[in-house]
């Protein structure tokens, strides 16, 4: 199948291969290499993980209170965030 590749080098796959490649929305990415004058793309799905360690670290951090640190109030909170919130 003929496909055409844009100024911005980009491709659009004709739907028989994308469906017969298993492409669904969700697999952002694809790997892509070039062997011996073809390019082969092949359906990643990538998932980041933060290890548990690191977890419960930053949980530790987000509910430790430090110097400098203000509380507010829940209604002082939404004043806040009122006051920035753009109106288009």
């Amino acid at each position: 199948m003929l496909a055409k590749v844009t100024r911005g080098n980009q491709v659009t796959l004709p739907k028989d291969i994308v469906k017969k490649a298993h492409i669904r929305e969700g697999n952002d990415y694809v790997d892509v290499e070039y062997m011996k004058g073809v390019i082969c793309l092949k359906p990643v799905d990538i998932e980041e993980r933060l290890p548990a360690e690191a977890y419960e670290r930053l949980l530790k951090k987000a509910f430790t209170l430090e110097p400098g640190d203000k509380v507010v109030s829940p209604e002082e909170a939404k004043v806040f965030l009122k006051k920035r919130v753009r109106r288009d």
